[in-house]
């Protein structure tokens, strides 16, 4: 019987031993005679990395199951705390690699790339910015606890904002607009905390990146976040595709929706539905849902059937909200055990057939990367690379939306594109918000709000905010957790959903075709480049010229949809 994720036993990591391990790994390196040596060395300290940072991922996981949990909120503020002495001695270990006189030969027996990351970790850590660290991860856990501590009324009860999530995309539109209200009022009570909160994570941030000789925290935080071969002119070259190629297709695509929903025009809480009457939900059950997602993944093809299989029997989908868990959804690599992990919140939305797609595709990436023995400074890759895993088998699971909404195929098809395609500019707008955030540090709260109202107007014209409180006055923001928490990773949602789209049309022609593309692609992980990876896979890298022209090709697909539906 496979053992289950809550089996796991649980011990605090001694930080202590870890960094006194590193100190003795670092004389090691620097008494090292040959490259061979080195990456002997460098093996041993990834293994005991894996041991130690399992322990450090378990206590996370748990803590985010119930932050109402005394024990492992306990054990997540002794990590917050304590951990980034630890970073920085992991910097020092391959600030020594680097500086090894058998570096230049090290770098002929494994993969340049991983000597790039490094590079790119000696300029974000170092001993001196430890304090600015400790400091950033408790502002992290302080929002993290604010939002989930937040009870939205509903109906005479209180729900979580997972809960809200799924309010806002309800059939009569009546509702949606009352839980984008309820959300705004809710949010706006709590304004001031987390104006303040963001203040101090700027402040934080940019103090670290100056220590560091960055002019400010946007260029440190690429590189913290792994943007590595491309930094911010390849990200504005992609920015306008979205601006030049996705927002006008868009337009005109949001005009033709409302005209046939009968709308004058697209309001925040019309935004994410697609479909005459409402977005329609799976049919059935979470129970239901899960059977539907084996037979899927079973036709699909076999290793990814017993994957599922095997996440099942482990229980390691733990997908029920309730009071006290953390919001969103995530997927968490386990190393010790080779056990991936999916954490989410059912809400009854096309959001559950989301995460039995899109976190599905994280945690088979970990599996294949872990079975590959793939570098664990490499392994999945990039976020970029992780989340085109991720985005792509949600649209190449469109093929068997039958078996999620029934007879209602092509129109959870249409949606599930017309979504995919509908994040672009809302993502890109995420990214250029937290750019110029971080270029002008000093901007005050209500200038942020502006400035994410006048970016929504340059790349969502097509969305009326006007009535709903706390999102009419700039706020949309303030609940994207990605914001608060992990700077400049939203663009690689952006640059994965474009090749997810390429995916997505390729699989509308020949499947089997598309699914052995993606496959091939999970199966190198990380060990090429975003652009390799694109190229290998016979698609447009995110920074080619015309790489968002296939939005052309899904308003036809779109248009031939509207037609199988009506």
């Amino acid at each position: 019987m496979a053992k289950k994720i809550a089996d796991y036993k649980y011990e605090r990591v001694d930080l202590s031993k870890i960094i006194k391990y590193y100190d003795g790994a670092i004389t090691k390196v620097k008494s090292a005679d040959s490259a061979e040596k080195l990456a002997q060395i460098r093996d041993e300290v990834n293994a005991h990395y894996k041991k130690f940072v399992t322990q450090i991922q378990l206590a996370f996981v748990r803590h985010s199951l119930d932050v109402k949990d005394e024990f492992y909120s306990a054990e997540q503020d002794y990590y917050d705390e304590n951990l980034p002495p630890v970073w920085a001695k992991s910097t020092e270990f391959n600030r020594a690699l680097i500086e090894s006189p058998f570096a230049v030969e090290l770098e002929k027996i494994i993969n340049p790339i991983i000597i790039r990351n490094i590079k790119a970790s000696l300029r974000t850590m170092d001993e001196k910015i430890v304090d600015d660290c400790v400091e950033e991860n408790k502002l992290v856990t302080e929002y993290d606890k604010l939002l989930a501590s937040l009870s939205y009324p509903w109906e005479g009860k209180t729900v979580t904002l997972s809960e809200m999530h799924g309010f806002c995309k309800d059939a009569d539109r009546a509702v949606r607009k009352k839980a984008f209200t309820v959300i705004g009022e809710t949010l706006y009570a709590v304004q001031d905390k987390l104006d303040d909160i963001y203040d101090r994570m700027v402040k934080v941030r940019t103090c670290m990146a100056k220590k560091m000789g960055f002019n400010n925290f946007v260029e440190m935080g690429d590189l913290r976040i792994g943007h590595i071969g491309y930094g911010r002119k390849e990200i504005e070259v992609f920015r306008s595709s979205v601006l030049n190629d996705v927002v006008p297709v868009l337009k005109k695509l949001k005009e033709q929706l409302a005209k046939r929903l009968g709308l004058d025009k697209i309001h925040i809480y019309d935004n994410d539905n697609y479909i005459e009457g409402g977005n329609i939900d799976p049919e059935g059950n979470a129970e239901a849902l899960f059977a539907a997602a084996q037979k899927m993944y079973d036709d699909m093809n076999p290793g990814l059937g017993k994957f599922f299989r095997d996440m099942c029997a482990a229980h390691a989908i733990d997908y029920v909200s309730r009071e006290g868990k953390m919001g969103g959804g995530y997927a968490e690599m386990l190393y010790d055990y080779n056990q991936p992990f999916i954490f989410a919140n059912f809400n009854g939305t096309m959001d559950d057939v989301g995460v039995l797609t899109h976190e599905f595709g994280h945690a088979y990436a970990f599996a294949r990367a872990s079975a590959n023995d793939v570098d664990i400074d490499l392994f999945v890759g990039g976020m970029e690379t992780a989340e085109t895993h991720s985005m792509s088998m949600e649209a190449l699971c469109n093929k068997y939306n039958g078996y999620f909404y029934g007879k209602r195929a092509a129109e959870a098809t249409y949606q599930q594109i017309f979504d995919a395609f509908n994040f672009l500019p809302y993502g890109v707008t995420v990214d250029y918000f937290q750019q110029l955030v971080y270029e002008n540090p000093d901007m005050t709260p209500v200038e942020r709000r502006q400035l994410w109202s006048k970016l929504e107007g340059e790349f969502r014209p097509y969305v009326d905010m006007s009535d709903v409180p706390f999102i009419s006055g700039g706020g949309r923001w303030q609940y994207q957790k990605h914001i608060y928490e992990s700077p400049f990773y939203y663009i690689d949602y952006c640059l994965s959903t474009c090749l997810a789209l390429q995916f997505g049309e390729l699989a509308a022609v020949d499947f089997n075709d598309a699914l052995n593309r993606y496959l091939g692609l999970v199966e190198a992980g990380g060990t090429k480049t975003i652009d390799d990876l694109a190229h290998d896979a016979g698609l447009k890298s995110p920074f080619d010229d015309g790489a968002l022209k296939v939005a052309q090709k899904i308003e036809q697909h779109l248009e031939a949809l509207q037609k199988e539906i009506k």
